[in-house]
């Protein structure tokens, strides 16, 4: 009888380690859900619907509940191993490399048609390297979100490109050596973006942000740079590169965001990163001088150049005749109401071109 029992209590014992085991195997593999925001947005109440005492809740309020379940979503895939993370420590800097290019320029959306080849691509070609950009127009208020998004940016996740929390299939050549890819994560509120940039929380920009958001995540580059090796790695030339992958879900009055910057920025702002006012440049209001600021940023404390090579380089908007004046205007402005720099420019624009000397009086 006692040998019966205990046959019977090792089948039982067996049987539920069977069942933890398949349980285990079900959240994993729920965990790798693509859409890591559904199952979170499943367990939030829409802002524009009524709590149990009858009040409509506050924009905050959800806004915080949203971000609360999105950790706590990432915090289930890290128990269940599918990747570890760790907390990005330096948030004030951006890759040089980007900063250089004239990926996000400051010629408004509807007169880069021009600008497109055959592919409707956007060609650019500069002493950093050449490439195209694929995927909407973008501009200087568009870097402005992605800007944002990275300093709101708080761990890093690293695991196999399938387990994270938006599955990677390609950048399999950015693969340490255990297999694994590193991808750079934010979660963050439209509202919190907006404030981060320094708009207020009026419709419009709550739009306009939205929008940037969906055009961001459709944007995709093809380089071939100088230094391959220092910033692409073992990648093919013509390798096409995305800057970052998002998903979304808006309600009436918010929305949440989930940004997941590839592994190639992660490379980047690792081991080419440049530390970058974030505070100047909310205070340029051009887009042609946030460009400048950005591209300044990315040089020497002591830098000489011709204004036109400048103006090439980023792309400047506007009439070309007009250039000094209005390069100096923002010059002006980063010297005597920022602090940031001491500049002088020397030629006539006729017989010898217009020269920027640039001393950086802080970063």
């Amino acid at each position: 009888m006692k040998r019966k029992n205990m046959e019977f209590l090792e089948k039982r014992i067996e049987e539920a380690e069977k069942s933890q085991a398949n349980q285990a195997a079900a959240a994993k593999e729920s965990a790798t859900d693509p859409d890591i925001l559904t199952a979170v947005l499943q367990e939030c109440q829409s802002p524009s619907e009524p709590s149990n005492s009858g009040r409509t809740r506050s924009r905050g309020g959800i806004g915080r509940k949203l971000i609360m379940a999105a950790d706590e979503k990432l915090l289930q895939g890290e128990q269940l191993g599918l990747f570890t993370s760790f907390p990005v420590a330096d948030k004030k800097s951006i890759p040089t490399l980007l900063a250089r290019l004239p990926i996000f320029i400051p010629v408004p959306a509807s007169k880069q048609a021009r600008l497109l080849d055959h592919d409707l691509a956007y060609p650019f070609e500069t002493p950093f390297g050449r490439g195209r950009r694929f995927g909407p127009p973008v501009t200087i208020e568009d870097e402005d979100v992605l800007f944002a998004m990275m300093q709101l940016s708080e761990r890093r996740l690293i695991g196999k490109g399938t387990h994270l929390p938006i599955p990677i299939a390609s950048d399999q050549w950015l693969r340490d050596d255990a297999g694994n890819l590193t991808v750079q994560v934010t979660i963050a509120t439209i509202g919190q973006i907006n404030n981060e940039i320094g708009l207020s929380r009026a419709g419009k920009n709550y739009k306009a942000t939205l929008a940037s958001i969906k055009r961001l995540s459709h944007v995709g580059i093809e380089l071939e740079i100088r230094r391959k090796d220092l910033y692409l790695g073992d990648s093919w030339n013509g390798e096409s590169i995305r800057l970052v992958d998002i998903k979304w879900r808006v309600f009436e009055e918010e929305g949440l965001v989930f940004a997941q910057f590839s592994p190639i920025m992660v490379k980047w702002l690792k081991e080419q990163a440049t530390y970058y006012n974030w505070s100047i440049r909310r205070q340029i209001k051009s887009a042609n001088g946030r460009a400048l600021h950005r591209f300044l940023s990315t040089q020497g404390k002591h830098y000489i150049a011709e204004l036109n090579y400048i103006a090439n380089a980023i792309e400047w908007d506007g009439d070309r005749s007009r250039l000094r004046p209005r390069m100096e205007a923002v010059l002006r402005q980063l010297r005597d109401q920022l602090d940031w720099c001491d500049y002088e420019i020397t030629g006539t624009g006729r017989t010898t071109p217009f020269v920027l000397e640039f001393w950086r009086r802080r970063t």
